[in-house]
């Protein structure tokens, strides 16, 4: 039973974490409308890369919410078909390959970031300006998100791992 405790601990976490971004979804989507409606050139520039936080925002912070909270039922009925060590083993390796995609794609957001720093210096009208900040806004909230996920996971697989 400890490894349902261990799970639903994480579970929670991450419920709790796709609620705020839900709402931070929402306050980028209010902030999206209004600067649709201006007239500032930089900031229309933003609403690209805008509209792809409101993706990660809303897509996944929703999926997190409403989707996760049944992965410890999923893991209840994994062991009581196959047993403790068999599900133990399948969660594992789901939250090894979770760990292995987020540290993979950490560094990229970096060197995107990075890039995007340097697009800002390279670019002359204050469209593109505005694009290179949005999108320096999109991936340093990416490399902040994957960061907290990560973190949330290892703790999960380092618990679950100590149960073997």
């Amino acid at each position: 039973m400890e490894l349902i405790q261990h799970t639903e601990n994480w579970v929670s976490g991450e419920v709790f974490q796709g609620k705020v971004m839900l709402a931070i979804g929402i306050a980028c989507l209010i902030a999206w409308i209004a600067i649709f409606r201006s007239e500032h050139t930089i900031l229309k520039g933003t609403l690209i890369p805008m509209a792809l936080m409101l993706v990660v925002f809303l897509g996944y912070g929703g999926m997190q919410a409403i989707v996760r909270p049944k992965h410890t039922a999923k893991l209840q009925q994994l062991m009581e078909q196959n047993g403790v060590e068999e599900a133990l083993k399948h969660e594992t390796e789901y939250l090894k390959g979770g760990d292995k995609a987020y540290s993979t794609l950490k560094p990229i957001w970096a060197a995107l970031i990075i890039l995007s720093v340097v697009l800002y210096f390279v670019f002359k009208t204050d469209y593109l300006k505005g694009l290179s900040i949005g999108l320096m806004a999109l991936f340093l909230t990416l490399v902040v998100l994957d960061t907290t996920l990560q973190y949330r996971l290892s703790k999960y697989l380092n618990a679950i791992q100590s149960l073997v």
